[in-house]
C-alpha cells in the first residue's frame, strides 16, 4: 500500500492477533494492572472533567454528530468518494468492533460490559486516521492543516487515555482498538486512492 506498506499491514495484523489471544482470553494482564493502577495512583482529579467530555464525544449519538459534519464537507467540496468512504469505514470500524468485543467478552476494570476492544479508541483512530490523510483535499493552508493534523493525533491519544482514567477499559484494549482501526483504515483509504487515481 502507498499509504500503508503491506509489509507494515501485515506486522499489525501480526500484532492485533497476537493481543487478541493474550489479551482477549484473559480478565487482566499484568501490563494492565501495572498501567492501570499508576494512572489511577496519581488522582489527578483536575482531569476528570475533560477525560468524561472526551470520552462522551465517542458515543453513539455524539460520534456521528462529530463525523457528519467532515463527511458534508468532503462531499460539498467535491471529493465525493473520500466522504463515501468516510461514512463506509466509520460503519465498518462499528460493526467490527461490535463483533470482535462479542466475541471475546472480556471483562470491563469495573466488572460490567465489553472491554476488548475499546469502541471509542478503534472509532476515533479510523475517524481521525481518514480525515489526516485526506483533509489535505480540502485545506489549502499548510499552517491549517498541520493544525488540523495535530488536533486528530492528540483526539486519538486523548480518547485512549480517557477510557483507562475513567476505569472504562484496560491499556491493551486501547491498544487492540488503535490496531482494529489500522486494520480497517488502511484498506480503504487505499480502495479510494486507487479509485482516485485512476480517474485522473
Amino acid at each position: 500500500m502507498r499509504l500503508f506498506p503491506t509489509t507494515s499491514y501485515l506486522f499489525t495484523l501480526l500484532a492485533f492477533t497476537l493481543l487478541a489471544v493474550l489479551a482477549g482470553n484473559s480478565p487482566a494482564l499484568p501490563f494492565d494492572t501495572a498501567v492501570f493502577n499508576a494512572i489511577h495512583g496519581l488522582n489527578p482529579s483536575f482531569l476528570d472533567t475533560p477525560m468524561r467530555v472526551v470520552s462522551f464525544l465517542g458515543e453513539t449519538a455524539p460520534s456521528i454528530l462529530v463525523a457528519a459534519p467532515f463527511a458534508i464537507w468532503l462531499w460539498v467540496k467535491g471529493n465525493r468518494r473520500e466522504a463515501l468512504g468516510f461514512v463506509i469505514v466509520l460503519a465498518a470500524v462499528a460493526a467490527t468492533t461490535s463483533g470482535v468485543k462479542n466475541i471475546f467478552d472480556r471483562t470491563r476494570p469495573d466488572g460490567g460490559g465489553l472491554a476488548f476492544v475499546s469502541g471509542h479508541t478503534s472509532y476515533f483512530t479510523v475517524f481521525a486516521g481518514y480525515l489526516f490523510f485526506t483533509l489535505q483535499k480540502v485545506v489549502g493552508n499548510r499552517r491549517w492543516l498541520i493544525g488540523w493534523r495535530i488536533g486528530l493525533v492528540a483526539l486519538v491519544v486523548l480518547t485512549g487515555f480517557s477510557r483507562v482514567y475513567l476505569g472504562a477499559h484496560w491499556p491493551t484494549d486501547v491498544l487492540g482498538g488503535f490496531l482494529l482501526g489500522i486494520l480497517l483504515l488502511a484498506p480503504v483509504l487505499r480502495a479510494v486512492d486507487n479509485q482516485r487515481s485512476a480517474e485522473t
